[in-house]
């Protein structure tokens, strides 16, 4: 859990307050599309050394599935930062719709969000009910997605860690989340296919209209 000491520098967000204005934080706070079929919410330890001893400074980062398939980065905060308050951001940034929600760690969006269904990838059959094939497909290929990314994340980190402070561990984590960013765009279409064939051999009849 990160000290007090570290809380207190920190932005509403959790961007401490050294690297407000900066491009990442831009970033961090960029408006987003109004309608997503799924927010997908991983957790992230960021080791820190404080006084000699390392300490984990825990985070969440979002990966949104939009219109025509694609994946972008929602943002990243502070795991002290309140469910609600993330909801709320996203919210305040532009999102007024969320289809499904994949959220580890306990990430609450019900209030904001109260029509968006519970999704796991590992677990999804339970609410084949409320999609088609084509989205389920879709849903599948973006929890691959974020798996695939919280793998790279977290080996990154282990080879950057222990950071100096709280400050150098966010700018790396905001500078490896924008190039992840990037990278999304134009993901292969064989991800979608391959997931659309799982979704198919295991869900609901093909005949069974999209959501």
């Amino acid at each position: 859990m990160a000290s007090q000491s570290s809380a207190a520098e920190s932005s509403e967000f959790g961007i401490p307050d050294r690297l407000k204005g900066s491009s990442f934080s831009a970033w961090f706070t960029k408006p987003l599309c109004c309608r997503y079929v799924l927010a997908e919410f991983k957790n992230l330890a960021l080791p820190v050394r404080r006084d000699g001893v390392v300490e984990q400074s825990r985070w969440r980062w979002a990966l949104g599935l939009f219109k025509g398939d694609q994946c972008e980065l929602l943002g990243a905060w502070s795991a002290q930062v309140p469910a609600l308050s993330v909801a709320h951001e996203l919210h305040d940034r532009g999102i007024e719709h969320i289809k499904a929600i994949s959220a580890e760690g306990g990430v609450d969006c019900t209030s904001t969000y109260p029509d968006a269904v519970a999704w796991s990838a590992s677990g999804y059959a339970h609410a084949a009910g409320s999609f088609g094939p084509r989205r389920r497909a879709a849903l599948l290929s973006a929890s691959a997605t974020a798996e695939r990314l919280q793998t790279s994340l977290t080996r990154a980190i282990k080879r950057r860690a222990p950071f100096a402070d709280e400050g150098a561990a966010v700018a790396f984590l905001m500078h490896a989340l924008e190039n992840v960013d990037r990278q999304l765009q134009g993901l292969p279409k064989r991800r979608f296919k391959a997931a659309q064939r799982r979704s198919r051999a295991v869900g609901a009849p093909a005949s069974q209209p999209a959501a």
